[in-house]
């Protein structure tokens, strides 16, 4: 057995052992970018193994087509079974790796050095993909100047507008000006009177793309910020899997369901986290 086996059996004894916990994911994709530069066979083989056990597919298929023994009938096999897999999911299921305080931080700051305006219930919106880049840069219908970064979720307004960049949205302006909203003020929890945080959440937050018409949770008297979309493999992985299904909002059954979601699959999962106390909440719809 090679030290890069050894390795792998370890991290993946304690990757099960906490039900793919964020500090196991974080060591497996450590471990992964060190057997990404080597050049060692032996490595490459067990990077196989790292990248099936992070959903990485289409990577793995891709890899053994490389270096596996094709006369060998145990790899012909997994040949089979990882192709499969690669032509119908490619690497899109994959396991994300969680985010560091640091990583987390440096994400704020690429934001303000973009010059992307801080929204409070939605704070990683271009993680979320609630916008986009455009390095040529696109018209914003609502002030005329060109961005390089517009909005891609639900609005809801009368006249079909085609891009809006973040600063009109910050605003208001482009609530304003085409009497549109961000999210439906009738699909939120309820539990907040202050007014100002709905006028702030439909107005002046961008949306999320759901399934179904998008529900936003709230905690604490204010609603809560989105995170984004998740099945339960991100779920542990955040380490948050058990504090959602305290939430009374599910019954056995539905909690079963979150346990078995899959991110973009026919459940789908949206998280949310408390702006005052930190707790996490789910939502969650169908196609």
């Amino acid at each position: 057995m090679t030290e890069y086996q050894k390795t792998y059996i370890e991290l993946k004894k304690q990757f099960v052992a906490t039900n793919e916990g964020p500090d196991n994911v974080r060591a497996l994709y450590t471990f992964k970018e060190e057997l990404e530069q080597s050049e060692d066979q032996q490595a490459k083989e067990v990077l196989v193994d790292v990248y099936d056990l992070l959903d990485f597919k289409k990577d793995a298929y891709e890899l053994l087509c490389q270096i596996g023994n094709r006369s060998d009938k145990k790899t012909l096999k997994r040949l089979g079974t990882l192709k499969d897999y690669a032509e119908n999911w490619g690497n899109h299921y994959a396991l994300p790796k969680p985010k560091t305080p640091e990583e987390k931080q440096k994400e704020k700051e690429r934001q303000a050095q973009l010059g992307l305006p801080t929204f409070r219930y939605h704070p990683t919106p271009l993680e979320t993909g609630a916008f986009e880049e455009s390095p040529d840069g696109v018209v914003c219908d609502c002030c005329g100047k060109t961005t390089h970064i517009f909005y891609t979720a639900p609005f809801y307004a009368v006249k079909d507008i085609e891009h809006l960049c973040p600063e009109c949205i910050s605003s208001g302006e482009a609530a304003r000006k085409y009497d549109g909203s961000f999210q439906d003020d009738f699909s939120v929890d309820d539990g907040v009177d202050d007014s100002e945080k709905l006028d702030e959440l439909i107005h002046r937050t961008p949306g999320y793309s759901g399934w179904q018409q998008e529900y936003w949770r709230a905690h604490c008297g204010d609603y809560c910020a989105y995170l984004g979309p998740v099945g339960s493999r991100e779920l542990r992985a955040l380490g948050v899997m058990e504090d959602v299904l305290e939430d009374p909002m599910w019954d056995e059954e539905q909690k079963e369901m979150i346990r078995e979601s899959v991110n973009g699959g026919h459940l789908q999962c949206y998280l949310f986290q408390c702006l005052h106390c930190g707790k996490h909440l789910l939502w969650m719809d169908f196609d």
